[in-house]
């Protein structure tokens, strides 16, 4: 068994630093170590745990954005919001999500407000929830054991969800899901088509380098050093969310292996792919971080058994 090796704190690192360290890089090897911190980090369990409460986030939110819109009578927003649906993933998950569709008019069927500030803190607690398990993955790549005191990891977490989380969906819906927009906004809207691939692409990375900032407990280099690991994160998630999606459109044996469970099923894997390349982009940050620092391995045997590292 391994332990990953503690990446000591060189907060001073500016944009210089950045510009020499990656002149110096040798990216197969930045790269190989860095899945090797992120193994050995148990980060495919964090990202797990991240994923599980991800879904617990997106599909309370959805139903509680299409009840909000239904209250205030926008059924401009409400067509736009279903058209998102439906390009975000066609066949199965997208069956899922438009299950979340209806119910929120259900919920706003109801007329009560109660109702709504449930969904709204159930969405909340989620999303901080999942954002705590971030911050404890974050952690542990970085080599730190010990985490923030519960209240206050709960508490930065909220803040990150409402922060942070605001700016990533902002960038996922102008990335992703801007073609929906169209139906709110008029497809005579010509600054759209491409203003929102610009408002995105500026958001997402800075976005993530923001996470990668705050999350750890630690303190982080500037922001500039932590986008190389958010480009990483950023390029790979675009990857994984289009190979996924290749996959579950043109599967013949997916709908009939897991049947009415299919979309579900879909969902939870597009939830935890992005979970991981979000995680492996900070392993990467993590790792450059330690070779300028003169850290020379990933990964160092257990004190605790003494057996020789596989890193």
């Amino acid at each position: 068994m391994s332990v990953v090796t503690h990446v000591p704190e060189t907060h001073e690192l500016d944009g210089d630093d950045v510009r020499q360290a990656l002149t110096r890089a040798e990216y197969l090897a930045l790269f190989r170590d860095a899945f090797i911190r992120f193994r050995y980090a148990d980060g495919f369990s964090y990202a797990r745990s991240m994923a599980f409460q991800l879904v617990l986030t997106i599909i309370p939110g959805i139903a509680l954005a299409v009840a909000v819109a239904a209250r205030l009578g926008e059924g401009r927003f409400q067509s736009a919001l279903r058209s998102i649906i439906e390009s975000l993933a066609a066949g199965p998950a997208g069956d899922v999500l438009l299950r979340v569709f209806e119910q929120g008019n259900d919920v706003a069927a109801l007329n009560r407000t109660a109702v709504i500030v449930t969904a709204a803190i159930v969405t909340l607690v989620s999303a901080a929830t999942s954002m705590a398990q971030f911050q404890r993955g974050a952690s542990r790549i970085y080599g730190v054991m010990s985490d923030r005191p519960t209240v206050r990891r709960y508490a930065h977490a909220t803040v990150l969800a409402l922060s942070v989380g605001i700016l990533l969906t902002i960038a996922f819906v102008a990335l992703v899901l801007g073609g929906g927009l169209y139906d709110f906004f008029g497809e005579s809207t010509s600054w759209l088509r491409w203003g929102r691939w610009v408002v995105g692409l500026i958001i997402l990375p800075v976005a993530i380098a923001a996470l990668y900032r705050a999350a750890p407990n630690r303190r982080q280099p500037a922001v500039a050093w932590l986008t190389s690991g958010s480009t990483v994160g950023v390029v790979l998630w675009f990857l994984v969310s289009w190979l996924l999606a290749l996959y579950l459109n043109a599967s013949t044996t997916f709908g009939q292996t897991y049947g009415p469970l299919a979309g579900v099923i879909g969902f939870m894997m597009w939830a935890q792919l992005s979970s991981i390349a979000l995680l492996y982009g900070l392993a990467v940050a993590a790792e450059l971080e330690a070779d300028r620092a003169g850290v020379d391995e990933p990964t160092r045997p257990d004190p605790t058994n003494g057996e020789a590292t596989d890193g």
